[in-house]
């Protein structure tokens, strides 16, 4: 634009003269070039009766002329000026000044549509970028929300740590007291019925005397048998009659100092569990039968059929006994894996710590990891605080609620399929009743052969 500026302002004054002297020289050429008009149309016919019509006439050639004149020239003009400004325009303005000038405008153009095109491109790129970083924002902030551990959920975890094996473990125990019992009965060797029912009895009474034996019993009356007095230390006046008491040996302990898997001498626990077993079953063993009197093998006799009758007693026995040995096998000692988390948390609740190692022990039962789990937990203030805790952690504390109360509900499985076998023994022993009085009244018929 500046240069087109500049032209006119340097040539505007050559332009107009340029243009003068053009009309001039159209004009001087155009009246040369007009031929004259015919004599005779100087005075027409109707001038023959005088002037007036003479004038007229001229007057309205002179108009004529005039017109001629005016677009001839007109038209002469119009067609130089046009071919002037084509040539000129083409050649030389348009050259020099017009097409640089729309090629830099349409350069200017495409580089500002290009820039305006990358300004759109750019706010397509941050919208996607912002939506990403939103979502991922969103994403983010669901994690945070679904999967961050709360120290609640946690807690379930660590009671867990040892609650397996400890119950394994004790399931052993259950099966080494079944089995204890059981070569008591038949008088096995290096068991206390092995001398039969009288070195039973002695090995019993002995025990009773050195161990379990209170003075003060009988009306003061069981000084002269039992050692120990009042004045002993306060941990052996403590296992004062716990061979007959099932509350102190069995029942208050959460855990008892009770590991069969392990050999060595018998602990004070084993014994006192020993002991108690004795007197609750089988308190008076069978003696050992004579193995010559067995080996008549023609007919049965009375000693075979007092035998059998033997077993069936120690069968039933052994029914009954299982439930003892079940419970002392859930209160003996597991494993040692979550003892410090279960120790942190009953200080929680507030209990001494001398409480808490009676209670647990060195290594928590399957009973004491079970009874914080199902119900201890469920004590502490702290428990219902937690839940203001994210959707999803309470989703799983109540997850983890339901897989504890599975495993209780199979303990209860196995507690009444125990008592279920306990009923129909002891409905058999009913019915036996019933069983030798109809047998009585056979024998009573006459002619009736036991052959």
């Amino acid at each position: 634009m500046s240069d087109m500026k500049r032209f006119f302002t340097k040539y505007i004054g050559f332009k107009v003269a340029f243009l003068a002297v053009l009309v001039v020289v159209f004009l001087s050429v155009s009246m040369m070039s007009i031929p004259p008009k015919n004599a005779d149309a100087l005075v027409p016919s109707c001038c023959s009766g005088g002037c007036y019509c003479t004038s007229e006439t001229v007057s309205s050639d002179i108009s004529g002329w005039i017109q001629d004149y005016i677009q001839l020239n007109l038209e002469f003009y119009l067609q130089l000026v046009a071919q002037h400004q084509f040539i000129w325009f083409n050649l030389e303005y348009w050259q020099q000044y017009m097409l640089p000038s729309f090629i830099q405008m349409g350069n200017q153009l495409g580089g500002v549509g290009m820039q305006q095109v990358m300004m759109i491109g750019m706010f397509l790129d941050a919208k996607e970028q912002m939506e990403t970083q939103r979502l991922l924002q969103i994403l983010h902030a669901k994690a945070n929300k679904d999967y961050h551990p709360s120290v609640g959920m946690c807690e379930f975890g660590t009671r867990l740590k040892s609650l397996a094996a400890s119950e394994r473990k004790g399931e052993m125990n259950a099966l080494i007291l079944s089995e204890r019992s059981l070569d008591r009965f038949f008088g096995n060797k290096d068991t206390g019925g092995s001398g039969g029912s009288k070195d039973d009895v002695n090995i019993r009474l002995s025990a009773f005397k050195g161990k379990f034996c209170e003075a003060f019993d009988n009306n003061n009356g069981l000084s002269f048998i039992c050692p120990i007095t009042a004045s002993a230390p306060a941990a052996r006046r403590s296992r004062f009659n716990k061979d007959i008491d099932y509350q102190r040996t069995i029942e208050n302990p959460w855990t008892i100092g009770l590991d069969l898997t392990v050999g060595g001498t018998p602990s004070e626990a084993d014994e006192e569990v020993f002991a108690l077993s004795n007197n609750l079953y089988g308190f008076e063993s069978f003696n050992t039968v004579d193995y010559k009197a067995m080996q008549n093998m023609i007919s049965v006799n009375d000693l075979q059929q007092a035998y059998l009758d033997m077993r069936a007693v120690v069968a039933k026995t052994k029914v009954a006994e299982n439930s003892f040995n079940a419970i002392v096998a859930m209160k003996s000692e597991g494993t040692v894996g979550s003892r410090e988390f279960l120790v942190s948390y009953l200080e929680e609740l507030g209990m001494p710590t001398g409480d808490i190692d009676a209670f647990l022990g060195e290594n928590p039962s399957y009973h004491a990891q079970m009874e914080i789990l199902t119900k201890k937990a469920y004590q502490s203030p702290l428990f219902y605080t937690n839940l203001y805790d994210k959707p999803a952690n309470v989703e799983r504390k109540g997850v983890a609620m339901q897989a504890i109360g599975l495993m209780q509900k199979f303990d209860l499985l196995k507690s009444n399929l125990r008592t279920e076998a306990s009923l129909s023994i002891l409905l058999e022993l009913s019915v036996e009743q019933l069983q030798r009085k109809v047998e009585d009244d056979i024998r009573a018929l006459s002619g009736y052969s036991e052959e």
